[in-house]
């Protein structure tokens, strides 16, 4: 039963497996020879690198959709709203329940703020400003049928008004 319910977590939830075969292994300290708490580290590595990457899908899913709504840009509005969706594809096939509380969004949204800024700078454009509290929940960004037109449009609004010309 053990390893049924073991195998139902990998598939289930990878990065709360990672985290609890780390802790069985370093239970399992009986044989000299196996290296219990290195291999425990590298269990664990994995499913931070998978938080790691969820997160960072997030900023950029976020730093596309800050960028569609500020920028009046032509050129690289479709590749931008290619990446937006497509980073929060990946985010959405990372992610695993054990990771929600985990996962910043308002550390994800001000590591976006600052990406598009940089990035509009490039088109000669100025800086968002304060764009106050990201809008977005985790929820919103993993929804299977996020909709990052009706995102950009909510932050043009928002941007618009916190900006008094909306």
């Amino acid at each position: 039963m053990a390893d049924a319910a073991a195998r139902d977590l990998y598939e289930d939830d990878f990065y709360a497996w990672t985290q609890d075969q780390a802790a069985r292994l370093r239970a399992f300290a009986g044989d000299n020879r196996f290296d219990a708490e290195r291999v425990a580290e590298e269990i664990e590595d994995l499913g931070r690198a998978a938080r790691n990457a969820t997160q960072s899908n997030i900023e950029r899913c976020l730093e596309h959709l800050l960028k569609l709504a500020a920028s009046p840009a032509e050129a690289p509005r479709g590749a931008w709203r290619r990446e937006a969706r497509t980073f929060a594809k990946n985010a959405r096939r990372n992610f695993s329940p054990a990771m929600r509380q985990h996962l910043d969004m308002t550390e994800a949204w001000h590591e976006a703020v600052r990406a598009a800024d940089d990035e509009l700078a490039d088109y000669g454009e100025g800086p968002l400003g304060d764009v106050g509290d990201c809008p977005f929940t985790l929820n919103d960004l993993l929804e299977p049928q996020f909709d990052a037109d009706a995102a950009v449009a909510m932050l043009q609004y928002r941007l618009a008004c916190d900006t008094g010309s909306g």
